[in-house]
């Protein structure tokens, strides 16, 4: 019987470990997404989104219950499109080169990249050159057909609810 705890209590530490570890990936591929650029963008596409749909309908006393919601819940939204595009990440790149992939774009030279890459300074476009001409970067380089296209299917499905959910709320 004790055997069978100790068995027990074993299996559960790893399961419990594993879990741990997927996470850990999953939760670096999230924060590569907002360093890179990514969450930005999608932040500025909602934006535009609104202002978009405030042309066509405008605030009124009908729709003002819509307009609460879409200006309220832009974080959410953006968050969801974030977790869409987090499995096609942990699909295509390893923890180990995404790990190395925030490195860099925490580095100042990745955060001036992201910010504005006309801005870089000399230093800063070696790092970026050496980065690009690495094995990580080499490989982000060699997937971005396949990413493009993978992203591209996930940001049409959560742009297509978004405005459907926005029309709906603001007729």
């Amino acid at each position: 019987m004790k055997l069978l705890k100790n068995i027990s209590a074993l299996f559960l530490l790893i399961t419990l470990s594993s879990c741990g570890q997927e996470t850990t990936f999953q939760e670096d591929v999230m924060t590569y997404l907002k360093s890179n650029g990514t969450a930005k963008q999608y932040n500025y596409a909602y934006d535009e989104l609104l202002k978009m749909l405030g042309n066509q309908f405008p605030k009124t006393t009908e729709n003002t219950t819509g307009w609460d919601y879409l200006e309220a819940n832009k974080e959410k939204h953006v968050s969801e499109i974030l977790s869409l595009l987090e499995p096609v990440y942990v699909k295509n790149f390893t923890h180990e080169e995404i790990k190395k992939m925030n490195a860099f774009y925490q580095s100042e030279a990745g955060k001036q990249l992201v910010a504005d890459g006309e801005k870089l300074t000399e230093d800063q476009k070696k790092e970026v050159n050496d980065f690009y001409g690495s094995e990580t970067g080499k490989t982000i380089v060699e997937k971005q057909p396949i990413l493009a296209t993978e992203i591209g299917k996930v940001s049409e499905g959560w742009s297509r609810d978004l405005y459907e959910t926005a029309l709906s709320m603001l007729k």
